[in-house]
Protein backbone atom coordinates (compact mmCIF):
# COMPACT_ATOMS: atom_id res chain seq x y z
CA UNK A 1 0.00 0.00 0.00
CA UNK A 2 0.96 3.77 0.34
CA UNK A 3 2.00 7.82 -1.43
CA UNK A 4 1.27 9.25 1.51
CA UNK A 5 -41.26 5.11 7.10
CA UNK A 6 -43.63 3.33 4.51
CA UNK A 7 -41.63 3.02 0.93
CA UNK A 8 -38.01 2.21 0.69
CA UNK A 9 -37.65 5.26 -1.04
CA UNK A 10 -39.84 7.26 -3.53
CA UNK A 11 -40.75 5.61 -6.88
CA UNK A 12 -39.42 9.08 -8.10
CA UNK A 13 -37.92 11.89 -6.55
CA UNK A 14 -39.41 15.16 -8.03
CA UNK A 15 -38.43 18.85 -9.01
CA UNK A 16 -40.88 20.62 -10.43
CA UNK A 17 -39.53 23.46 -13.07
CA UNK A 18 -40.29 26.57 -13.38
CA UNK A 19 -40.63 28.17 -16.75
CA UNK A 20 -39.31 31.06 -17.58
CA UNK A 21 -41.19 32.26 -20.93
CA UNK A 22 -40.71 34.76 -23.31
CA UNK A 23 -43.77 35.64 -24.04
CA UNK A 24 -45.53 35.81 -20.66
CA UNK A 25 -45.13 39.29 -19.36
CA UNK A 26 -45.31 39.84 -15.55
CA UNK A 27 -48.80 38.12 -14.99
CA UNK A 28 -49.65 36.31 -12.41
CA UNK A 29 -51.27 33.34 -14.37
CA UNK A 30 -49.32 31.60 -16.76
CA UNK A 31 -50.75 31.93 -20.15
CA UNK A 32 -52.21 28.70 -22.10
CA UNK A 33 -49.83 27.29 -24.60
CA UNK A 34 -51.28 26.87 -27.86
CA UNK A 35 -50.94 24.10 -30.73
CA UNK A 36 -47.28 23.01 -31.77
CA UNK A 37 -44.04 21.60 -30.84
CA UNK A 38 -41.62 23.41 -28.69
CA UNK A 39 -38.19 21.96 -26.29
CA UNK A 40 -37.12 21.46 -23.14
CA UNK A 41 -34.07 21.58 -21.64
CA UNK A 42 -32.38 20.77 -18.38
CA UNK A 43 -30.50 18.40 -16.25
CA UNK A 44 -31.16 14.94 -14.50
CA UNK A 45 -29.48 13.91 -11.49
CA UNK A 46 -28.85 11.04 -9.31
CA UNK A 47 -30.59 10.83 -5.66
CA UNK A 48 -28.90 9.72 -3.64
CA UNK A 49 -31.69 10.45 0.11
CA UNK A 50 -29.30 9.35 2.67
CA UNK A 51 -31.52 6.94 5.22
CA UNK A 52 -32.01 7.92 8.92
CA UNK A 53 -29.82 6.41 11.20
CA UNK A 54 -30.52 2.94 12.65
CA UNK A 55 -31.35 2.51 16.26
CA UNK A 56 -28.13 2.19 18.00
CA UNK A 57 -26.50 -0.74 18.88
CA UNK A 58 -23.62 -1.77 21.24
CA UNK A 59 -20.30 -0.61 20.41
CA UNK A 60 -18.34 -3.17 17.84
CA UNK A 61 -15.54 -4.58 20.98
CA UNK A 62 -14.16 -7.82 20.80
CA UNK A 63 -11.94 -9.58 23.02
CA UNK A 64 -8.85 -10.70 21.50
CA UNK A 65 -5.79 -9.00 20.34
CA UNK A 66 -4.54 -7.10 17.24
CA UNK A 67 -2.52 -9.82 16.10
CA UNK A 68 -4.92 -12.76 15.79
CA UNK A 69 -7.92 -12.67 13.30
CA UNK A 70 -10.74 -14.66 14.81
CA UNK A 71 -13.46 -15.90 11.73
CA UNK A 72 -16.78 -14.59 13.88
CA UNK A 73 -18.26 -12.47 16.62
CA UNK A 74 -18.46 -14.31 19.36
CA UNK A 75 -22.02 -14.70 20.07
CA UNK A 76 -24.21 -13.19 17.28
CA UNK A 77 -25.83 -15.20 14.67
CA UNK A 78 -27.53 -14.59 11.17
CA UNK A 79 -30.92 -16.81 11.13
CA UNK A 80 -33.38 -16.33 8.06
CA UNK A 81 -37.14 -17.85 9.29
CA UNK A 82 -38.93 -19.77 6.62
CA UNK A 83 -41.77 -17.19 4.84
CA UNK A 84 -44.63 -17.22 6.73
CA UNK A 85 -43.15 -17.08 10.35
CA UNK A 86 -44.83 -14.29 12.58
CA UNK A 87 -42.82 -11.89 14.32
CA UNK A 88 -43.90 -13.50 17.11
CA UNK A 89 -43.23 -17.20 16.75
CA UNK A 90 -39.55 -16.25 15.87
CA UNK A 91 -39.69 -14.38 19.05
CA UNK A 92 -40.47 -17.57 21.26
CA UNK A 93 -38.32 -19.59 19.01
CA UNK A 94 -35.30 -16.94 19.88
CA UNK A 95 -36.29 -17.27 23.96
CA UNK A 96 -36.74 -21.06 23.87
CA UNK A 97 -32.69 -20.74 22.26
CA UNK A 98 -31.45 -18.63 24.33
CA UNK A 99 -30.98 -15.47 22.02
CA UNK A 100 -32.54 -11.89 21.88
CA UNK A 101 -32.79 -10.46 18.10
CA UNK A 102 -31.03 -6.93 17.22
CA UNK A 103 -32.53 -6.30 14.53
CA UNK A 104 -33.55 -7.31 10.76
CA UNK A 105 -31.84 -7.26 7.68
CA UNK A 106 -32.23 -7.58 3.85
CA UNK A 107 -35.90 -6.12 3.65
CA UNK A 108 -36.70 -7.81 7.00
CA UNK A 109 -35.73 -11.64 5.90
CA UNK A 110 -32.75 -11.95 8.10
CA UNK A 111 -32.33 -11.28 11.86
CA UNK A 112 -29.39 -10.60 13.77
CA UNK A 113 -29.62 -12.70 16.89
CA UNK A 114 -27.36 -12.32 20.35
CA UNK A 115 -26.60 -15.40 22.41
CA UNK A 116 -28.61 -14.36 26.15
CA UNK A 117 -28.20 -17.46 27.56
CA UNK A 118 -26.90 -20.40 25.03
CA UNK A 119 -23.51 -21.44 23.91
CA UNK A 120 -22.49 -20.86 20.79
CA UNK A 121 -22.66 -24.31 19.48
CA UNK A 122 -25.87 -24.71 20.98
CA UNK A 123 -27.05 -21.88 19.14
CA UNK A 124 -26.90 -23.02 15.89
CA UNK A 125 -27.52 -26.75 16.03
CA UNK A 126 -30.69 -25.58 17.82
CA UNK A 127 -31.89 -22.99 15.12
CA UNK A 128 -30.77 -25.51 12.14
CA UNK A 129 -32.74 -28.25 13.96
CA UNK A 130 -35.80 -26.33 13.36
CA UNK A 131 -38.59 -26.75 11.06
CA UNK A 132 -39.40 -23.02 11.18
CA UNK A 133 -35.61 -21.81 10.31
CA UNK A 134 -34.09 -21.87 6.27
CA UNK A 135 -30.56 -21.65 8.06
CA UNK A 136 -28.38 -19.99 10.87
CA UNK A 137 -24.51 -18.90 10.66
CA UNK A 138 -22.24 -17.12 12.89
CA UNK A 139 -21.67 -13.49 11.84
CA UNK A 140 -18.32 -13.65 10.20
CA UNK A 141 -15.87 -10.97 10.10
CA UNK A 142 -14.27 -9.39 7.31
CA UNK A 143 -10.77 -7.81 7.08
CA UNK A 144 -9.02 -5.27 4.86
CA UNK A 145 -7.30 -6.77 2.26
CA UNK A 146 -3.95 -4.47 1.89
CA UNK A 147 -0.49 -4.38 3.12
CA UNK A 148 1.07 -1.30 5.88
CA UNK A 149 1.34 1.82 4.07
CA UNK A 150 4.88 2.88 2.38
CA UNK A 151 6.69 6.38 1.96
CA UNK A 152 4.02 8.39 2.54
CA UNK A 153 5.00 12.00 0.58
CA UNK A 154 4.16 15.54 1.66
CA UNK A 155 0.80 17.50 0.42
CA UNK A 156 2.17 18.20 -3.13
CA UNK A 157 2.26 21.50 -5.14
CA UNK A 158 2.27 19.63 -8.43
CA UNK A 159 0.66 16.34 -9.74
CA UNK A 160 1.48 12.99 -9.17
CA UNK A 161 0.12 11.45 -11.63
CA UNK A 162 3.72 10.15 -13.37
CA UNK A 163 3.85 7.44 -10.59
CA UNK A 164 0.78 6.30 -11.30
CA UNK A 165 2.23 3.71 -13.86
CA UNK A 166 -0.69 1.37 -13.18
CA UNK A 167 -3.45 3.22 -15.28
CA UNK A 168 -1.18 3.50 -18.25
CA UNK A 169 -0.49 -0.45 -17.33
CA UNK A 170 -4.26 -0.73 -17.96
CA UNK A 171 -4.79 1.26 -21.24
CA UNK A 172 -6.41 4.54 -19.23
CA UNK A 173 -5.73 7.24 -21.84
CA UNK A 174 -7.06 5.49 -24.87
CA UNK A 175 -10.43 4.68 -22.92
CA UNK A 176 -10.36 8.42 -22.11
CA UNK A 177 -10.59 9.49 -25.58
CA UNK A 178 -13.80 7.93 -25.31
CA UNK A 179 -15.59 8.36 -21.53
CA UNK A 180 -14.12 9.93 -18.61
CA UNK A 181 -17.06 9.11 -16.80
CA UNK A 182 -20.59 9.93 -16.13
CA UNK A 183 -22.20 12.23 -13.23
CA UNK A 184 -25.09 9.34 -13.26
CA UNK A 185 -23.12 6.75 -12.19
CA UNK A 186 -22.45 5.59 -8.51
CA UNK A 187 -19.94 3.59 -7.18
CA UNK A 188 -20.71 2.68 -3.63
CA UNK A 189 -17.63 1.69 -1.41
CA UNK A 190 -18.09 -0.39 1.29
CA UNK A 191 -14.72 0.07 3.47
CA UNK A 192 -13.53 2.47 6.43
CA UNK A 193 -15.23 5.21 5.62
CA UNK A 194 -13.75 8.64 3.61
CA UNK A 195 -11.69 11.73 4.44
CA UNK A 196 -13.80 14.43 3.13
CA UNK A 197 -10.89 16.96 3.79
CA UNK A 198 -9.13 15.35 1.25
CA UNK A 199 -8.52 17.78 -2.07
CA UNK A 200 -8.89 15.00 -4.53
CA UNK A 201 -11.92 13.53 -2.98
CA UNK A 202 -13.19 17.18 -2.57
CA UNK A 203 -16.96 16.74 -4.62
CA UNK A 204 -16.42 13.28 -5.93
CA UNK A 205 -19.05 12.18 -3.03
CA UNK A 206 -22.94 11.44 -2.80
CA UNK A 207 -24.87 10.70 0.74
CA UNK A 208 -23.41 7.86 2.23
CA UNK A 209 -24.14 6.06 5.15
CA UNK A 210 -21.92 5.05 8.76
CA UNK A 211 -23.24 1.45 9.61
CA UNK A 212 -20.20 1.39 12.49
CA UNK A 213 -21.60 4.35 14.65
CA UNK A 214 -25.00 3.84 12.91
CA UNK A 215 -25.11 7.33 11.54
CA UNK A 216 -25.22 9.17 7.85
CA UNK A 217 -21.68 10.38 8.30
CA UNK A 218 -19.17 8.04 6.81
CA UNK A 219 -16.18 9.84 7.21
CA UNK A 220 -13.24 7.69 8.31
CA UNK A 221 -11.91 8.31 11.52
CA UNK A 222 -9.15 6.18 11.70
CA UNK A 223 -8.77 2.57 12.18
CA UNK A 224 -5.75 0.99 14.82
CA UNK A 225 -2.99 -1.50 12.91
CA UNK A 226 -0.63 -0.05 10.11
CA UNK A 227 -2.71 -1.53 7.29
CA UNK A 228 -5.72 0.47 8.12
CA UNK A 229 -4.92 4.39 7.31
CA UNK A 230 -7.03 5.79 5.15
CA UNK A 231 -7.51 2.71 3.54
CA UNK A 232 -11.49 3.28 1.75
CA UNK A 233 -9.91 6.92 0.73
CA UNK A 234 -7.50 5.17 -1.17
CA UNK A 235 -9.64 3.01 -2.96
CA UNK A 236 -12.02 5.27 -3.51
CA UNK A 237 -9.08 7.82 -5.11
CA UNK A 238 -8.53 4.82 -7.40
CA UNK A 239 -12.03 5.08 -8.91
CA UNK A 240 -12.64 8.61 -8.81
CA UNK A 241 -10.15 11.27 -7.49
CA UNK A 242 -10.44 14.47 -9.22
CA UNK A 243 -8.45 14.35 -12.08
CA UNK A 244 -7.23 17.41 -14.40
CA UNK A 245 -7.21 19.61 -11.35
CA UNK A 246 -3.03 20.50 -11.31
CA UNK A 247 -3.22 18.75 -7.60
CA UNK A 248 -2.31 15.16 -6.52
CA UNK A 249 -3.10 12.11 -8.53
CA UNK A 250 -5.82 10.95 -11.03
CA UNK A 251 -8.64 8.54 -11.07
CA UNK A 252 -9.80 5.75 -13.51
CA UNK A 253 -12.54 7.69 -13.77
CA UNK A 254 -11.49 11.37 -14.37
CA UNK A 255 -13.07 12.24 -11.36
CA UNK A 256 -14.60 15.66 -10.61
CA UNK A 257 -18.06 17.94 -10.73
CA UNK A 258 -20.02 15.98 -13.32
CA UNK A 259 -18.30 12.98 -13.28
CA UNK A 260 -18.67 9.09 -11.63
CA UNK A 261 -19.33 9.78 -7.60
CA UNK A 262 -18.60 7.65 -4.56
CA UNK A 263 -21.07 6.86 -1.94
CA UNK A 264 -19.18 6.25 1.08
CA UNK A 265 -20.15 3.21 3.01
CA UNK A 266 -18.01 2.37 6.00
CA UNK A 267 -18.22 -0.82 7.37
CA UNK A 268 -15.19 -1.60 9.39
CA UNK A 269 -14.68 -0.28 13.08
CA UNK A 270 -11.88 -0.80 15.71
CA UNK A 271 -12.79 -4.54 16.61
CA UNK A 272 -10.22 -6.34 19.18
CA UNK A 273 -7.65 -3.07 18.15
CA UNK A 274 -8.19 -4.13 14.61
CA UNK A 275 -9.75 -2.40 11.66
CA UNK A 276 -12.61 -5.50 11.31
CA UNK A 277 -16.09 -5.14 9.91
CA UNK A 278 -19.20 -8.14 10.42
CA UNK A 279 -21.21 -9.58 8.15
CA UNK A 280 -24.09 -8.13 9.27
CA UNK A 281 -22.95 -4.96 8.73
CA UNK A 282 -22.02 -5.93 4.75
CA UNK A 283 -25.29 -7.13 4.17
CA UNK A 284 -26.46 -4.00 5.51
CA UNK A 285 -24.24 -1.79 3.38
CA UNK A 286 -24.54 -3.76 0.08
CA UNK A 287 -28.95 -3.50 0.74
CA UNK A 288 -28.44 0.39 1.09
CA UNK A 289 -26.50 0.73 -2.10
CA UNK A 290 -28.55 -1.56 -4.03
CA UNK A 291 -31.50 0.72 -3.29
CA UNK A 292 -29.67 4.27 -3.20
CA UNK A 293 -29.14 4.07 -7.04
CA UNK A 294 -25.58 2.63 -7.02
CA UNK A 295 -24.49 0.50 -9.78
CA UNK A 296 -21.14 -0.62 -9.17
CA UNK A 297 -20.08 -1.98 -5.52
CA UNK A 298 -16.31 -2.61 -4.77
CA UNK A 299 -15.45 -4.53 -1.48
CA UNK A 300 -11.68 -4.60 -1.25
CA UNK A 301 -11.81 -6.84 1.90
CA UNK A 302 -12.48 -10.06 3.15
CA UNK A 303 -12.41 -13.35 5.08
CA UNK A 304 -13.08 -17.11 5.34
CA UNK A 305 -16.49 -18.76 6.28
CA UNK A 306 -18.95 -19.02 3.31
CA UNK A 307 -22.43 -17.18 4.76
CA UNK A 308 -25.61 -17.86 2.95
CA UNK A 309 -27.31 -14.26 4.05
CA UNK A 310 -24.23 -12.34 2.58
CA UNK A 311 -24.61 -14.29 -0.71
CA UNK A 312 -28.47 -13.46 -0.67
CA UNK A 313 -27.40 -9.53 -0.01
CA UNK A 314 -25.07 -10.35 -2.90
CA UNK A 315 -27.75 -11.52 -5.55
CA UNK A 316 -30.59 -8.88 -4.31
CA UNK A 317 -28.03 -6.44 -5.59
CA UNK A 318 -27.22 -8.36 -8.94
CA UNK A 319 -30.81 -8.73 -9.44
CA UNK A 320 -30.88 -5.07 -9.62
CA UNK A 321 -28.24 -4.94 -12.01
CA UNK A 322 -25.90 -3.89 -9.63
CA UNK A 323 -22.30 -4.55 -10.60
CA UNK A 324 -20.35 -5.96 -7.51
CA UNK A 325 -16.34 -6.15 -7.49
CA UNK A 326 -14.39 -7.79 -4.56
CA UNK A 327 -10.70 -8.33 -3.88
CA UNK A 328 -9.16 -12.04 -4.31
CA UNK A 329 -6.94 -11.20 -0.74
CA UNK A 330 -2.82 -11.47 0.11
CA UNK A 331 -2.14 -15.04 1.50
CA UNK A 332 -1.21 -16.63 -1.68
CA UNK A 333 -3.47 -19.47 -2.03
CA UNK A 334 -5.36 -21.36 -3.59
CA UNK A 335 -8.75 -20.35 -2.98
CA UNK A 336 -10.00 -23.23 -4.63
CA UNK A 337 -9.37 -24.76 -0.98
CA UNK A 338 -9.24 -22.12 0.89
CA UNK A 339 -11.92 -19.52 -0.72
CA UNK A 340 -12.10 -16.15 0.85
CA UNK A 341 -15.65 -13.90 0.69
CA UNK A 342 -17.24 -11.86 -0.36
CA UNK A 343 -15.22 -12.93 -3.36
CA UNK A 344 -15.74 -16.30 -4.11
CA UNK A 345 -19.79 -15.46 -4.06
CA UNK A 346 -21.47 -16.33 -7.20
CA UNK A 347 -22.62 -13.26 -8.77
CA UNK A 348 -19.60 -11.22 -7.88
CA UNK A 349 -16.00 -10.08 -9.60
CA UNK A 350 -12.89 -11.55 -8.55
CA UNK A 351 -9.84 -9.65 -8.89
CA UNK A 352 -6.22 -11.05 -8.47
CA UNK A 353 -3.72 -8.21 -8.37
CA UNK A 354 -0.16 -8.43 -10.67
CA UNK A 355 2.54 -5.98 -10.57
CA UNK A 356 4.37 -3.43 -12.83
CA UNK A 357 5.61 -5.92 -15.21
CA UNK A 358 2.03 -7.97 -15.63
CA UNK A 359 3.14 -10.93 -13.76
CA UNK A 360 1.55 -12.60 -10.45
CA UNK A 361 1.91 -10.42 -7.14
CA UNK A 362 3.98 -12.28 -4.77
CA UNK A 363 0.87 -11.77 -2.04
CA UNK A 364 -2.31 -12.44 -4.46
CA UNK A 365 -4.69 -15.27 -3.75
CA UNK A 366 -5.26 -17.60 -6.93
CA UNK A 367 -7.63 -20.14 -8.34
CA UNK A 368 -11.09 -21.02 -9.52
CA UNK A 369 -12.85 -18.06 -7.68
CA UNK A 370 -10.82 -15.42 -9.55
CA UNK A 371 -12.38 -13.59 -12.76
CA UNK A 372 -10.13 -11.19 -13.42
CA UNK A 373 -6.54 -9.54 -12.66
CA UNK A 374 -5.58 -5.99 -12.11
CA UNK A 375 -2.89 -4.01 -11.05
CA UNK A 376 -1.67 -4.52 -7.28
CA UNK A 377 1.41 -3.26 -7.15
CA UNK A 378 4.63 -4.37 -5.01
CA UNK A 379 6.05 -1.74 -2.53
CA UNK A 380 9.16 -3.57 -2.45
CA UNK A 381 9.87 -3.49 -5.94
CA UNK A 382 11.07 -0.03 -8.12
CA UNK A 383 11.32 -2.23 -10.92
CA UNK A 384 10.98 1.22 -13.25
CA UNK A 385 13.75 3.14 -11.52
CA UNK A 386 11.80 6.27 -10.49
CA UNK A 387 12.64 6.06 -7.31
CA UNK A 388 9.23 5.17 -5.76
CA UNK A 389 7.95 2.09 -4.79
CA UNK A 390 5.82 -0.11 -7.52
CA UNK A 391 2.96 0.29 -5.51
CA UNK A 392 -0.85 1.50 -6.34
CA UNK A 393 -0.52 5.74 -5.43
CA UNK A 394 -3.55 7.05 -5.01
CA UNK A 395 -5.67 9.64 -1.99
CA UNK A 396 -4.63 8.77 1.57
CA UNK A 397 -4.32 10.76 4.68
CA UNK A 398 -5.18 10.93 8.40
CA UNK A 399 -8.17 12.97 9.98
CA UNK A 400 -5.95 15.62 10.70
CA UNK A 401 -3.75 15.87 7.51
CA UNK A 402 -6.45 14.17 5.44
CA UNK A 403 -4.17 15.74 2.10
CA UNK A 404 -1.67 12.94 1.88
CA UNK A 405 -1.00 10.47 -1.39
CA UNK A 406 0.35 6.59 -0.13
CA UNK A 407 1.79 3.58 -1.75
CA UNK A 408 -0.08 0.75 -1.26
CA UNK A 409 0.02 -2.81 -2.36
CA UNK A 410 -2.52 -5.31 -2.51
CA UNK A 411 -5.67 -6.86 -3.92
CA UNK A 412 -7.19 -4.25 -2.27
CA UNK A 413 -5.78 -2.24 -4.64
CA UNK A 414 -6.66 -4.12 -7.62
CA UNK A 415 -10.19 -4.69 -6.98
CA UNK A 416 -11.32 -0.53 -7.51
CA UNK A 417 -9.28 -1.06 -10.82
CA UNK A 418 -11.75 -3.18 -12.57
CA UNK A 419 -14.46 -1.56 -10.32
CA UNK A 420 -13.49 1.77 -12.18
CA UNK A 421 -13.60 0.55 -15.61
CA UNK A 422 -16.82 -0.99 -14.73
CA UNK A 423 -18.24 2.85 -14.09
CA UNK A 424 -16.56 3.52 -17.11
CA UNK A 425 -18.59 1.49 -19.22
CA UNK A 426 -21.90 2.39 -17.51
CA UNK A 427 -20.75 5.65 -18.23
CA UNK A 428 -20.79 4.90 -21.77
CA UNK A 429 -24.71 3.16 -21.41
CA UNK A 430 -23.52 -0.31 -20.91
CA UNK A 431 -25.42 -2.20 -18.32
CA UNK A 432 -26.39 -5.16 -16.56
CA UNK A 433 -24.43 -6.94 -14.50
CA UNK A 434 -23.54 -9.83 -16.83
CA UNK A 435 -23.21 -7.66 -19.81
CA UNK A 436 -20.73 -5.72 -17.83
CA UNK A 437 -18.77 -8.80 -16.40
CA UNK A 438 -18.51 -10.52 -20.18
CA UNK A 439 -17.41 -7.13 -21.85
CA UNK A 440 -14.82 -7.15 -19.00
CA UNK A 441 -13.66 -10.64 -19.54
CA UNK A 442 -13.73 -10.14 -22.93
CA UNK A 443 -11.66 -7.50 -23.80
CA UNK A 444 -9.33 -8.29 -20.96
CA UNK A 445 -5.43 -8.85 -22.01
CA UNK A 446 -4.69 -12.30 -21.46
CA UNK A 447 -2.05 -13.04 -19.35
CA UNK A 448 -0.49 -16.39 -17.78
CA UNK A 449 -1.99 -19.26 -20.10
CA UNK A 450 -3.82 -19.09 -23.01
CA UNK A 451 -7.27 -18.10 -21.99
CA UNK A 452 -8.74 -18.65 -19.03
CA UNK A 453 -6.25 -19.50 -15.87
CA UNK A 454 -6.41 -19.54 -12.08
CA UNK A 455 -3.81 -17.05 -11.73
CA UNK A 456 -4.88 -13.95 -13.89
CA UNK A 457 -8.69 -15.03 -14.07
CA UNK A 458 -9.80 -13.73 -18.13
CA UNK A 459 -6.81 -11.55 -18.20
CA UNK A 460 -6.01 -8.04 -16.57
CA UNK A 461 -8.65 -5.42 -16.95
CA UNK A 462 -7.84 -3.33 -19.88
CA UNK A 463 -9.74 0.20 -19.75
CA UNK A 464 -9.17 0.72 -23.58
CA UNK A 465 -10.78 -2.45 -24.96
CA UNK A 466 -13.87 -2.27 -23.00
CA UNK A 467 -14.78 1.03 -23.53
CA UNK A 468 -14.35 0.43 -27.11
CA UNK A 469 -16.06 -2.75 -27.27
CA UNK A 470 -19.26 -2.95 -29.46
CA UNK A 471 -21.40 -3.74 -27.40
CA UNK A 472 -25.89 -2.68 -26.96
CA UNK A 473 -25.73 0.27 -24.59
CA UNK A 474 -28.71 1.16 -23.42
CA UNK A 475 -28.33 5.19 -22.23
CA UNK A 476 -30.45 7.49 -20.31
CA UNK A 477 -33.29 9.14 -22.52
CA UNK A 478 -35.10 12.42 -21.62
CA UNK A 479 -38.75 13.24 -23.16
CA UNK A 480 -41.97 14.65 -22.49
CA UNK A 481 -45.27 12.68 -21.68
CA UNK A 482 -48.00 12.15 -19.62
CA UNK A 483 -48.72 9.24 -16.85
CA UNK A 484 -51.89 7.47 -17.15
CA UNK A 485 -52.17 4.49 -14.13
CA UNK A 486 -49.48 2.13 -15.46
CA UNK A 487 -48.97 3.84 -18.92
CA UNK A 488 -46.75 6.83 -20.23
CA UNK A 489 -47.66 8.15 -22.97
CA UNK A 490 -44.99 9.78 -24.93
CA UNK A 491 -45.26 13.60 -26.25
CA UNK A 492 -41.40 14.31 -27.44
CA UNK A 493 -38.14 12.99 -29.17
CA UNK A 494 -37.07 10.35 -26.55
CA UNK A 495 -33.47 12.08 -26.90
CA UNK A 496 -30.22 10.83 -24.62
CA UNK A 497 -28.88 12.25 -21.40
CA UNK A 498 -25.22 13.73 -21.70
CA UNK A 499 -22.61 12.06 -19.39
CA UNK A 500 -23.01 15.53 -17.31
CA UNK A 501 -26.97 14.86 -16.75
CA UNK A 502 -27.97 17.97 -19.45
CA UNK A 503 -30.52 17.25 -21.94
CA UNK A 504 -32.45 19.14 -24.50
CA UNK A 505 -35.48 17.45 -25.71
CA UNK A 506 -37.17 18.03 -29.13
CA UNK A 507 -40.32 18.26 -30.92
CA UNK A 508 -42.03 18.30 -27.48
CA UNK A 509 -45.84 18.66 -27.77
CA UNK A 510 -46.76 22.12 -26.22
CA UNK A 511 -49.06 22.38 -23.40
CA UNK A 512 -48.80 21.44 -19.63
CA UNK A 513 -46.46 17.90 -19.46
CA UNK A 514 -44.06 15.93 -17.28
CA UNK A 515 -39.91 15.46 -18.14
CA UNK A 516 -39.54 11.97 -17.81
CA UNK A 517 -35.73 10.46 -18.14
CA UNK A 518 -35.65 6.85 -17.91
CA UNK A 519 -32.25 4.10 -18.32
CA UNK A 520 -33.95 0.80 -18.81
CA UNK A 521 -31.13 -1.18 -17.27
CA UNK A 522 -32.38 -4.91 -18.38
CA UNK A 523 -33.52 -3.18 -21.96
CA UNK A 524 -37.05 -4.98 -21.18
CA UNK A 525 -38.95 -2.05 -23.00
CA UNK A 526 -40.96 -1.14 -19.79
CA UNK A 527 -40.00 1.21 -16.71
CA UNK A 528 -39.33 -1.54 -13.45
CA UNK A 529 -36.83 -2.57 -10.72
CA UNK A 530 -33.34 -1.79 -11.11
CA UNK A 531 -34.18 0.71 -13.91
CA UNK A 532 -33.42 4.30 -12.88
CA UNK A 533 -36.38 6.06 -13.74
CA UNK A 534 -37.34 10.19 -12.46
CA UNK A 535 -40.22 12.45 -13.55
CA UNK A 536 -40.73 16.30 -13.31
CA UNK A 537 -44.56 17.29 -13.42
CA UNK A 538 -46.25 20.43 -14.80
CA UNK A 539 -44.09 21.65 -17.20
CA UNK A 540 -45.32 24.38 -19.37
CA UNK A 541 -43.98 23.75 -22.82
CA UNK A 542 -44.82 26.66 -25.17
CA UNK A 543 -44.89 26.61 -29.15
CA UNK A 544 -41.67 27.57 -30.71
CA UNK A 545 -39.75 28.46 -27.78
CA UNK A 546 -37.54 26.29 -24.98
CA UNK A 547 -38.96 25.46 -21.72
CA UNK A 548 -35.03 25.82 -19.84
CA UNK A 549 -33.83 24.57 -16.25
CA UNK A 550 -36.16 21.37 -15.94
CA UNK A 551 -34.66 19.08 -12.98
CA UNK A 552 -35.11 15.95 -12.74
CA UNK A 553 -34.15 13.86 -10.20
CA UNK A 554 -33.93 10.03 -10.94
CA UNK A 555 -33.40 6.86 -8.14
CA UNK A 556 -33.70 3.30 -8.63
CA UNK A 557 -37.25 1.98 -9.09
CA UNK A 558 -38.30 -0.44 -6.21
CA UNK A 559 -39.13 -3.62 -6.62
CA UNK A 560 -42.14 -3.46 -4.89
CA UNK A 561 -43.63 -0.71 -7.49
CA UNK A 562 -45.36 -2.13 -11.00
CA UNK A 563 -43.90 -1.81 -13.88
CA UNK A 564 -44.62 1.61 -16.54
CA UNK A 565 -44.98 0.63 -19.63
CA UNK A 566 -44.83 3.39 -22.94
CA UNK A 567 -47.14 3.43 -24.93
CA UNK A 568 -46.46 5.17 -28.77
CA UNK A 569 -46.05 8.64 -29.45
CA UNK A 570 -48.95 10.06 -31.99
CA UNK A 571 -49.80 6.67 -33.02
CA UNK A 572 -46.47 5.78 -34.58
CA UNK A 573 -43.41 3.55 -33.12
CA UNK A 574 -41.53 4.28 -30.40
CA UNK A 575 -38.07 6.24 -31.24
Amino acid sequence: MTINGAFRYALAVIAVAMLTAACGGGGVSTPTPGPGVGSVSGTVSISVAARGARPRLPAHRGFRQASMRPMARPNEFLVKFRPGVMPGEAANLNARVGTQEIRRLLKGRIALVRAVSATPDTVLSSYRGHAAVEYAEPNYYRYLLSTPPRRPLAVPNDPFYSFQWHYSNIGTEAAWDVTTGSALVVVAVIDTGILFGHADLNGVTVAGFDFVDDDTNPADPGCPGPSDVSHGSHVSGTIAAATNNATGVAGVNWGGPSRTRIMPLRVFGNIGGSCTATSADVIDAIEYAADHSARVINMSFGGPGFSQAEQDAVNYAYGLGVTLVAAAGNDNVDLGASPVYPACYANVIAVAATTITNTKAPYSNFGSCIDLSAPGGDVNTDLNGDGEPDGILSTSGTPATPTQYWWFDGTSMASPHVAGVAALLLSKGVTGAAMIQNVLQSTATDLGTSGYDTTFGWGKVNAAAAVGASVSTNPMLAFTGDLSGSTITVGSDQVGVASDGTFVITNAQSGTHTVFAWQDTNANGIIDAGDLYGTAPGVVIFPGTTTSGVMVSVSERPSGSPPINLAARRGAPLP
